[in-house]
């Protein structure tokens, strides 16, 4: 297994310092070797510090309602693209065609 893949897997715990002590110099040892894995490192950190500075939006009194709506339009869509009933009727058993 390629020794960065490993790293990479680990970065955000360990910009954290929520790895063990031994894995957090293990980790700090391959950063100070390898250019590519820092690189990525602060890659994130870029992205987490953008998002820290992010202001809060309201959420649209509506949105919520129309999620919900979309959800189960899109449940009551079958494998094969067809419409499905999501509440068929209780009398409409199969095989019940009055015949």
């Amino acid at each position: 297994m390629n020794c960065c893949n490993d790293i990479a897997e680990k970065l955000l715990l360990f910009r954290d310092g929520a790895l063990p002590p031994e894995e957090m110099r293990h980790l700090r040892d391959h950063l100070h070797h390898c250019p590519t894995c820092l690189c990525l490192l602060n890659g994130y950190d870029e992205v987490i510090d953008v998002l820290e500075r992010l202001q809060p939006v309201n959420m649209p009194e509506d949105l919520f309602d129309r999620m919900k709506k979309c959800l189960h339009e899109e449940k009551a869509i079958g494998e094969c693209g067809e419409k499905v009933d999501p509440a068929p009727d209780a009398g409409a058993a199969e095989g019940e065609d009055g015949g």
